[in-house]
């Protein structure tokens, strides 16, 4: 389970998809979703996801089928992006064509709250409140509206890790025990880029796509901040969000930082090609070193983040997906019982994780034998480290349905950063304003 259960998965395809589904929601329906009725009608359950969650959501449907006779639960796996259009035009066509049960990725959730508040069933009137002492405190939030009230349920998480070369710390001397602030790392890949050659991290400065802000995403939440806040407001003028790049200027300026595009860095750093001292990045990854540098076993090392001040966070979110239950399904109690099998027993998630390598969100699981099993290519217990991480009070993230924009606004601040030599505070005041002026949104205080 140390390996299979960080089995890569990405649930969305950020901002293009995002994006596109923003386009959708611009001429949407509202306020119109069908009324459930009392559950008289065929016991079929229908549900979508894609990839590995409908893998684990299938296993899942056989044994809640054992212990409801006369059930069928019918998983589809609509594929990734189409899931985003098929459900997105059904909220927009009042619910109609949506199954009983969703699979939502943690930065549509939000997105879709906003812009169709009557698709999604309430939770909290199910008792979902309940299970909330089981999960990750800001994952558990990541599913509420701004009311707190809860609309989905937890299903996979990632959290965020630094990836390390135990091979070029050693031969400069640096022990990567000490470095407890990334102050601290700056300093020592001062130490390494001078003993081996080798850089401190990897970035796509200029952006060339909407991930190249990774970095900066888990540097932000880090001290605390996202690109918007509770209420909606932009943060991205805030004091951790201006730490953040100013930290990766300071590391840029320092000839730390090699430039790589997105979409051509992870494999080329995992296999030594494009040397670097560490690599920032999610939990998923510890599943997809052993087969993409197999050769490099023993060079590479997992640890928890430093923390951007003392005392401050060392863990920072990397995206979840949540089971949601339609508003307009006629069966709402009996897909709530579904989705509450499938997340929150320990009979549904040993089946789903088995089924689908993916880490549970679900605290219980993490205290079972199987995930107490040292990663043979780490040399370490991975999932101890991840489960430390996630044990951690973080605060949610906030997406909204103006994340697309804001990405967009931060990339094009980086770029001006990191390319150009703009200032970070800047730069960032300036991306606020734009996209203050695109969404009407006010820009937060700090």
């Amino acid at each position: 389970m140390a390996t299979t259960a960080l089995r890569r998965h990405r649930w969305g395809a950020r901002a293009g998809t995002l994006a596109a589904v923003g386009t959708l929601l611009a001429g949407a329906l509202s306020g119109c979703s069908m009324a459930p009725s009392d559950e008289s009608g065929p016991h079929t359950l229908t549900a979508w996801a894609w990839g590995a969650p409908a893998t684990g959501m299938k296993a899942t449907a056989k044994l809640f089928e054992k212990a409801h006779p006369g059930i069928t639960v019918k998983v589809q796996d609509v594929g990734n992006p189409a899931i985003w259009d098929k459900i997105t035009s059904g909220m927009a066509a009042g619910g109609f064509g949506l199954p009983d049960v969703m699979d939502i990725g943690g930065d549509y959730v939000s997105n879709y709250l906003e812009t169709f508040p009557d698709s999604f069933a309430n939770l909290s009137d199910k008792g979902a409140g309940a299970l909330a002492k089981d999960f990750p405190s800001g994952l558990w939030k990541g599913g509420q509206n701004a009311e707190g009230e809860q609309y989905g349920i937890p299903f996979e998480v990632n959290t965020n890790l630094v990836y390390y070369r135990k091979d070029l710390f050693r031969k400069a001397g640096v022990g990567i025990g000490s470095i407890r602030t990334w102050d601290q790392m700056l300093d020592a890949g001062v130490k390494i880029k001078k003993a081996t050659g080798a850089d401190l991290f990897a970035l796509d400065k200029a952006a060339s796509q909407a991930d190249a802000a990774n970095l900066f995403e888990m540097l932000a939440r880090l001290e605390g901040t996202f690109f918007f806040d509770k209420g909606g407001d932009i943060s991205l003028t805030d004091r951790g969000s201006v730490s953040a790049l100013t930290f990766l200027k300071r590391a840029n300026d320092a000839g730390l930082v090699t430039d790589i595009p997105q979409s051509q860095g992870t494999t080329s750093q995992m296999k030594g090609q494009s040397p670097v001292a560490i690599m920032p990045g999610a939990s998923w990854m510890v599943g997809s070193f052993p087969t993409t540098a197999p050769e490099m076993k023993g060079k590479w090392g997992v640890r928890m983040s430093p923390a951007m001040h003392p005392g401050g966070f060392t863990a920072s979110s990397a995206g979840a997906t949540y089971l949601t239950v339609a508003k307009s399904s006629e069966k709402q109690k009996l897909a709530y019982e579904y989705v509450r099998f499938s997340m929150a027993t320990l009979s549904g998630q040993q089946a789903l994780t088995r089924a689908a390598g993916l880490f549970p969100s679900y605290r219980p699981m993490w205290n079972t034998a199987e995930f107490k099993e040292s990663n043979p290519y780490f040399g370490i217990d991975t999932n101890r480290i991840v489960v430390k991480a996630l044990s951690q009070k973080t605060p949610p993230d906030y997406y909204t349905r103006d994340f697309p924009r804001a990405l967009k606004a931060y990339d094009d601040a980086q770029t001006q950063v990191l390319v150009k030599g703009a200032d970070p505070k800047r730069a960032l005041d300036s991306a606020a304003k734009l996209l203050s002026q695109q969404t009407g949104r006010k820009i937060g205080k700090d």
